[in-house]
């Protein structure tokens, strides 16, 4: 607006200082330059006026309108730049937390993992340990089978010792032994044999 009246006043200052001139010096005929211009100056004022009225009435319904549309405009403007401030610190916001539970998760993980390899490492030592044992219980049942089974093989040896030894005690004494003499050698071929091992 302020433009616009500055430069409707430079045209009203050119026209009065070509109006004002002296024509004899610069060889046009000043009344007659300015009526060609203007007309008289009763239409200058006229055009003038009209001008100024035109300028009023423009700035009021087109100008106004104008301004709050545009003020409104930039307004609307402002605020969609604001809201993407607010939705870019928002997204920021969340981005940094996504990030940060990320971490969390993959911090937790490797917790999970770690236990996990550690359970599982825990677990192969005691079933190592159990294997262990397993292993030393069976050695003892079979020493102690080994062991019955080797007593088992004495006891039957000494038995067929015995008989052996009654065979040839009878043959030898070509007699029949009695109940109580029988009882009475094998006694003694027992302790023999228990001290010959």
């Amino acid at each position: 607006m302020k433009k616009k009246l500055s430069l409707i006043a430079l045209c009203l200052m050119l026209s009065t200082t070509l109006v004002s001139c002296d024509s004899s010096k610069i060889g046009i005929n000043a009344d007659s330059f300015a009526e060609k211009m203007f007309g008289s100056w009763q239409a200058l004022l006229i055009q003038l006026g009209a001008t100024l009225i035109m300028i009023l009435i423009v700035s009021k319904f087109l100008m106004k309108p104008v301004r709050e549309i545009l003020n409104k405009r930039k307004e609307y403007v402002s605020k969609q730049i604001s809201d993407a401030d607010k939705i870019k610190e928002q997204a920021t916001l969340k981005n940094e937390e996504a990030d940060a539970r990320l971490k969390d998760l993959n911090n937790e993980a490797k917790v999970i993992i770690d236990e996990a390899k550690a359970n599982a490492e825990h677990l192969l030592e005691e079933a190592n340990l159990e294997i262990e044992n397993e292993k030393k219980l069976q050695k003892e049942l079979l020493k102690k089978q080994l062991a019955q089974e080797v007593e088992r093989s004495k006891e039957d040896i000494r038995k067929e010792m015995v008989d052996v030894a009654l065979t040839a005690s009878e043959n030898i004494l070509k007699r029949e032994v009695n109940e109580k003499d029988n009882q009475k050698i094998i006694d003694e071929f027992i302790k023999d044999v228990d001290v010959n091992e």
